[in-house]
């Protein structure tokens, strides 16, 4: 007889082993498994980590170990440094009242332990008071935090992290319990060690052999976590002799505006190796991959259905599923997430393969978007990740969720409570023995002492048998859930967590992976990886380094970047934009892709779906000549900036920018708010619009007068974010607001091309651009120093195109005057004259 563990088959006959993933067996996530009563925790395979031996000259790899360790462990030195210094530059230098204003702190809160955890750490909840609402904040779902009581450079602060928040609420979870109902606490923005660590660790794991991992241990019940990857031939090729360790250079530059040649973005592998992946030996598969790798496909009977997909992306599925290594190169809205999940369906739904399939992304936006996404698609996702940073509407597919309802969690939970029970006895008894320990009539109580030092030592049995059966529990219902789904979504970073050590990773997919620095791409790959596919694009936005020693040494190179420069990878590119209306597209498939990105928003003669049609709103007047309306528009105004701490702010902006989205939400009745992103790149304008839309008292009122009751909810609903929180995001409308205005032209840098990239690529059906055309025809950045010479970067040039763009094609509005005063209060007077013809 033979039962399913995890996702892998056990025999019961020890001379009877399989693989640790035999690809001959069924996914368990596609079977019915009934539980076996009585059964003991004995029949799970028991995991522990492998010895930390590291690899000596002489074996394979060493030496490009060492050099790729002496490339990126300096890298990662100076970027945490840099990250401490800013800190601590912070909490020196800033008033507390600047500090505050900015949002990095809150002080006068009271706190309370919540009786629910957050896996197995206390959590604690902050407020002002009951009902009262917290300022504008940073405190973020995932963000580290220092709790001090008044200053948390003057005494040891303690350190947390936020799982959720609300309007007047901000929970924080603990390594561990401490007086938190006692008196006021202070809480700052800190920041996180753990990531830096992570990153160290899976740099460290080069050393790991996992096959020699899979053969360490002869017992059929026993297993080592696997730790290393496969791939190590080809992640560290460059770095093995005879090759010499040289400096990673970017793909291409930040400022380059030709697009890479066609055989760069899309050839075979390059290697004289076999290249095959995890699912060499399953004919069924290998036998797909070959026929649809074809730009005109082989068909056979028993082929799956794939719908909604272009040629491309079947040829990449075919790239993904057929490699061991893969990369897919996937401009704006070209369906990279689609791709995704569509690879994942194919290996879990249609080829039921056993083998357990990890999908990552840098941020947990991306996360909840594959999630939903393969939901839709009728694939099982288990999302991992702290509850605040989850979607509220995915939260039945969490683990922490999965874990509450399963058979088990009643019966350990009742375990724990009489372990507890029993752990404050023996703290009680420890207590006496103590006490009686140090009275002066020793002889008289010698006995009594001993026979309560026996029964301590008892009780300590009990309560080690307590844990250990507690434990047995936790991992058979871990491994159960994770048994259950098809496919396991995280952040990168997250992949790191404990709670996934019940089982090992063989197929990776890495989306975002041009965002994600490369130590922090390899941490989910350590995990026993032979089948690694990465997706991204070189012309988005890069990982974010504060380290300019960092930066010039090319820790903001990802490795995405690193092997598609490297050409040895097979590579695909997506070609074909299904997101935005043409109009959105044309300046951005012209300035970054070379025109190689095709619209598959319109029909074979041209026509725009009605889908991406843009919205009513009286800046996008109907061209008389074509009878359409434009679906991207340039409000020019003469409003000035100004300098906010090291941000700027662009206050008349923020007021045309209110008056749009209260245009748009009165206009167009099916159109939410969560329909709208308004993105600006200065933080210091993100807080303005913030305060706008959420706590202005005077817009408020007039919102309310011109939208009523029931739309005016819709505002909240608006995401604010800089451009880098839009990645890989997209919405209805975005209003995208400048901010730059100034007699000599400068742009900072708000000159980077990918930026740009990403601003103008978020929007379907409308795009409402904000700011100066002087100023952005002028495009100047600061040469560096007061006196220097003003220079016209290749990024401010992209900005100048695009104001050439938007006025030959008639697309700039000009707001002065009456046609001002009809944009900023046209809406509230009309509102005002209908109230009066009432009355």
């Amino acid at each position: 007889m033979d039962f399913w563990v995890g996702s892998q088959a056990v025999l019961t006959d020890p001379d009877q082993r399989t693989e640790r993933f035999d690809w001959r067996l069924r996914a368990p996530s596609r079977t019915r498994k009934a539980r076996i009563t009585g059964a003991k925790y004995a029949k799970y395979i028991r995991r522990k980590l492998p010895p930390l031996v590291n690899t000596v000259q002489g074996e394979p790899f060493y030496d490009a170990i060492r050099a790729y360790q002496d490339r990126f462990l300096g890298l990662l030195d100076a970027e945490q440094v840099e990250d401490e210094a800013i800190l601590k530059e912070r909490l020196s230098s800033w008033s507390l009242g600047r500090l505050r204003a900015e949002g990095y702190c809150l002080t006068g809160l009271s706190a309370y332990w919540l009786q629910a955890n957050q896996f197995g750490r206390p959590v604690a909840s902050f407020l002002l008071g009951p009902g009262m609402t917290l300022p504008e904040h940073r405190f973020d779902n995932g963000t580290q935090v220092l709790i001090s009581r008044i200053d948390p450079l003057q005494e040891k602060p303690i350190q947390g992290s936020v799982v959720s928040r609300t309007a007047s609420q901000i929970k924080v979870s603990f390594p561990e319990e401490f007086a938190v109902e006692e008196g006021e606490w202070r809480i700052d923005v800190g920041r996180s060690n753990v990531i830096f660590e992570r990153m160290r660790t899976a740099i460290s794991h080069f050393h790991r052999d996992p096959q020699l991992q899979e053969e360490a241990i002869s017992a059929p019940d026993r297993q080592l976590i696997l730790q290393g990857t496969h791939l190590r031939d080809v992640i560290l090729r460059t770095f093995q002799p005879p090759n010499k360790p040289r400096a990673h250079t970017p793909l291409q530059s930040p400022s380059e505006r030709t697009n890479l040649p066609q055989e760069n973005l899309e050839h075979t592998t390059q290697t004289v190796d076999d290249n095959l992946g995890i699912f060499k030996n399953d004919m069924r598969i290998q036998s797909w991959a070959k026929r649809y790798s074809r730009p005109y496909p082989l068909a056979m009977e028993g082929d799956p259905i794939l719908e909604g997909l272009n040629s491309t992306q079947i040829r990449a599925l075919a790239l993904m599923i057929g490699q061991r290594i893969s990369l897919v190169q996937g401009p704006p809205g070209t369906g990279k997430t689609k791709t995704i999940i569509e690879a994942v369906k194919l290996l879990k739904v249609h080829f039921e393969v056993p083998h357990p399939i990890l999908v990552c992304t840098y941020t947990n936006v991306a996360v909840d978007n594959l999630v939903e996404g393969l939901i839709a698609s009728g694939v099982k996702p288990l999302r991992v990740g702290f509850g605040g940073n989850v979607r509220l509407s995915l939260l039945d597919h969490t683990l922490d969720h999965k874990l509450k309802v399963h058979p088990l969690h009643a019966s350990v939970n009742k375990l724990s409570r009489r372990e507890e029970e029993l752990y404050g006895r023996i703290k009680d008894l420890e207590t006496k023995l103590t006490k009686m320990r140090n009275t002066k009539n020793e002889v008289r109580l010698s006995k009594r002492v001993d026979n309560m030092h026996l029964g301590l030592l008892q009780m300590e049995r009990e309560h080690r048998a307590f844990r250990s059966r507690i434990y047995a529990m936790k991992q058979e219902m871990l491994r159960d859930v994770i048994a259950d789904a098809d496919v396991i979504c995280t952040t990168c970073i997250t992949s790191a967590c404990v709670a996934l050590n019940v089982t090992d990773f063989p197929v990776v997919f890495l989306d975002e992976a041009s965002m994600s620095t490369e130590p922090a791409s390899l941490i989910p790959i350590m995990k026993g990886s032979r089948h690694l596919a990465l997706i991204g694009d070189h012309k988005q936005l890069p990982p974010v380094i504060s380290s300019r020693e960092a930066q010039a040494l090319g820790l903001g190179i990802s490795l995405f970047e690193r092997l598609t420069e490297e050409g040895v990878v097979p590579s695909i590119m997506l070609d074909i934009q299904y997101r935005m209306h043409p109009a959105i597209s044309h300046f951005p498939s012209s300035e970054f892709y070379n025109f190689t990105l095709q619209d598959g928003t319109v029909d074979s003669v041209g026509n725009v779906s009605s889908r991406y049609l843009p919205p009513s709103s009286q800046h996008l007047q109907v061209n008389l000549q074509t009878g359409n309306r434009p679906s991207v528009i340039f409000l020019d105004h003469a409003g000035q900036e100004s300098m906010n701490d090291r941000s700027r702010v662009n206050r008349d902006e923020a007021n045309i920018v209110a008056s749009v989205v209260e245009d748009l939400l009165l206009n167009n009745p099916q159109l939410c708010g969560h329909d709208i992103g308004i993105i600006a790149p200065y933080v210091a304008q993100i807080s303005l619009l913030n305060r706008l839309f959420n706590n202005d008292a005077m817009y408020l009122k007039r919102f309310r007068e011109v939208l009523g009751e029931q739309r005016i909810m819709q505002l909240a609903n608006i995401e604010i974010k800089t451009v880098d929180g839009f990645e890989g995001r997209e919405k209805e409308v975005i209003i995208f607001s400048t901010v730059r205005n100034n007699p000599g032209g400068y742009i900072g840098f708000l000159a980077d091309r990918r930026r740009l990239n990403v601003g103008l690529t978020r929007a379907k059906r409308g795009l409402f651009v904000i700011g100066n055309i002087t100023t952005l025809k002028t495009g100047k950045m600061s040469g560096g120093g007061e006196g220097a010479v003003a220079r016209v970067g290749k990024g401010a040039e992209s900005w100048r195109r695009y104001a050439k763009f938007l006025t030959e094609h008639g697309l700039v509005v000009k707001l002065a005057g009456d046609a001002l005063g009809q944009a900023l209060y046209g809406n509230l007077n009309a509102a005002k004259a209908s109230v009066q013809r009432l009355r």
